[in-house]
């Protein structure tokens, strides 16, 4: 089974002024990404707006996104829903166009018991051969995954092979180290840029975030120049990696500050939202754009 790990943005979803998947512009923004040396690029995410597609846009929009990279780098897909039946219809389709791995959030909204959450996991997993990578965010799912937990998923499922952690408690990402007693291949990915370095130190597999979409060499550089064991370099690319985590400040969600850095930086015009997303109002696109040409992201 194939091993994701490595550099692989939770690439944001561009609309068009009618509101539709813009799929252009996605070729654009997945070129860019690939020629900055990322190892994967992973759609819909949170980043990706998921949660405001229907299940049709996703097949059609991954269709043409897998069959545009083809194999350049590795295609993650999010396939989790708070329907079962919309989890398996997307997981089904994706598996037969040839992606490399699914990442899969647990249903969000009403709380679940753990067992609740096992079962899940288990049934998605006993029905597909694709690696799956446990989406852990409980911030906005409610619940949030402990060592254990995803041991005993692990044990039981050999195709859950990693677990995206977006957690700011440091601890819980290496607690997940635990699991490479029964996998050595499993993979913990880090969501915040501001505990890399550590992470690094203490053998974190990869990174699946944000500021990614638009300054991709940041993360890219830091976990390659770690990778080689040169800190020092790792240590010069991380300070902008936090540096670039600024951008987060300036939208709630974080994700519509980044798309609008990553239309300045990739696009050069504005992007459209889809409700219930809107524009940054013109005093936070400015703070975005000032903070690009900081970076020298931008000229």
């Amino acid at each position: 089974m194939k091993r994701l790990c490595g550099v692989n943005p939770p690439v944001i979803t561009i609309f068009d002024k009618n509101y539709k998947i813009d799929i252009e512009a996605s070729r654009r923004q997945a070129d860019f990404l690939i020629e900055k040396g990322v190892d994967g690029l992973a759609y819909l995410g949170t980043s990706g707006e998921f949660s405001i597609m229907t299940v049709q846009e996703k097949k059609d929009f991954i269709h043409e996104m897998t069959r545009y990279v083809a194999g350049r780098v590795n295609v993650i897909v999010g396939v989790g829903d708070t329907c079962l039946e919309n989890t398996m219809e997307l997981l089904t389709y994706v598996e037969s166009i040839g992606v490399d791995g699914v990442l899969l959030v647990n249903p969000y909204f009403s709380v679940y018991s753990t067992d609740m959450v096992e079962a899940y996991f288990k049934y998605v997993a006993s029905h597909t051969r694709l690696p799956i990578i446990i989406y852990n965010f409980p911030d906005l799912t409610g619940y949030c995954f402990n060592a254990d937990v995803v041991y005993d998923l692990v044990k039981n499922n050999p195709n859950i092979v990693g677990i995206k952690d977006t957690i700011a408690d440091f601890n819980h990402l290496l607690s997940m180290q635990k699991v490479k007693e029964i996998n050595p291949d499993f993979s913990v990915f880090c969501a915040y840029e501001n505990q890399a370095m550590g992470l690094l130190a203490c053998g974190i597999d990869g990174f699946i975030n944000a500021t990614a979409n638009f300054a991709p060499e940041y993360t890219v550089n830091t976990y390659q120049s770690a990778k080689r064991g040169d800190f020092n370099e790792a240590a010069v690319w991380f300070k902008k990696m936090v540096e670039a985590m600024d951008i987060y400040t300036y939208s709630t969600p974080l994700f519509l500050a980044c798309k609008q850095a990553m239309y300045y930086r990739v696009l050069e015009q504005d992007g459209h939202e889809r409700l219930p997303g809107m524009p940054l109002d013109a005093e936070m696109k400015a703070k975005v754009y000032n903070k690009m040409r900081e970076l020298d992201l931008i000229g």
